[in-house]
């Protein structure tokens, strides 16, 4: 199953939307951004979140509100839709707002639970989770497309294969050591003992 979770950041822009295909997907609104889902005339699930900055008085019935002041909206949000068993999610209206909301979205990503495919797209590209328990993962990289991969959380065992730099079986903290790699126009495979995140630029 798939999940999109529409984050009360910039509104997208239509290039973004339309790669995330919301037609085939259950879309649930991360606080405010329901409503600015709702207001380009998308159908909203449930809103999830504390509901600090969202119209409550609009979501009557489709409110999952979770207090926790220890998690930003959206870990909560994924955590909530990885627990009813999507294994596909898709994140949109990440941009904007302070350099400090920017870190808690990465940062969300190395916090939260389980293998599920987590994907946060931005106007440049998009970010990839890995998570230990996926195994290997592969994804199809265009020749001379730009990639990068960081980690998230301290990896005594990171391999990259099918790129033009590759990795094996070698440590890796959060650094720019995986910047700027490139495809080959093979298939990517990428294996660690901890959580990465694989930004492949658009």
């Amino acid at each position: 199953m798939r999940a999109v979770l529409w984050c009360n950041g910039d509104i997208p822009s239509t290039v973004v939307i339309e790669r995330v295909t919301l037609g085939n997907a259950v879309l649930f609104g991360v606080d405010g951004g329901a409503d600015k889902a709702r207001s380009l005339g998308y159908t909203v699930s449930e809103v999830i979140g504390d509901l600090d900055s969202v119209d409550t008085d609009s979501w009557s019935g489709s409110m999952n509100n979770i207090s926790d002041e220890d998690n930003s909206d959206l870990s909560k949000s994924l955590e909530v839709v990885i627990g009813r068993g999507f294994d596909e999610i898709d994140v949109i209206g990440v941009e904007g707002g302070s350099f400090g909301h920017q870190l808690g979205v990465i940062g969300s990503l190395a916090e939260t639970s389980g293998g599920s495919k987590v994907r946060l797209h931005h106007e440049s590209g998009v970010t990839h989770r890995y998570h230990p328990s996926m195994g290997t993962m592969e994804m199809m990289v265009d020749r001379g497309v730009s990639f990068s991969v960081f980690a998230l959380t301290g990896c005594e065992s990171v391999s990259l294969g099918g790129s033009k730099w590759e990795l094996d079986c070698v440590p890796l903290d959060l650094s720019t050591r995986g910047l700027s790699n490139e495809g080959t126009g093979e298939v990517v495979n990428i294996s660690a003992d901890g959580t990465l995140a694989l930004f492949v630029e658009a």
